[in-house]
């Protein structure tokens, strides 16, 4: 997994947890300090992947994004190769 990744997903699931909704591609992009468009590009590809789900707003002006179950099971993963490596806080 790609570090861009990973922050997303980080980002995704942080938000999620914030608003208990679905959270809009440009919450996700502004919260980890990174371009829409980039943000964009890396949630296409994650939801390609089985990572993230994404969708229209019902008004169609924005994408909204939910992490899957392989999303979380991914990003879980990750966290703990980084704890048993000493690189959390």
């Amino acid at each position: 997994m790609q570090f861009t990744e990973w922050l997303l997903l980080e980002t995704l699931k942080e938000l999620f947890e914030e608003t208990g909704d679905a959270v809009s591609q440009t919450a996700i992009a502004e919260r980890a300090g990174i371009t829409p468009k980039v943000a964009s590009y890396w949630l296409i590809m994650m939801s390609e992947n089985a990572l993230v789900d994404r969708g229209p707003t019902s008004e169609g002006t924005a994408w909204r994004v939910v992490l899957t179950s392989l999303g979380e099971r991914t990003l879980q993963a990750c966290n703990e190769r980084l704890e048993d490596a000493g690189l959390t806080g």
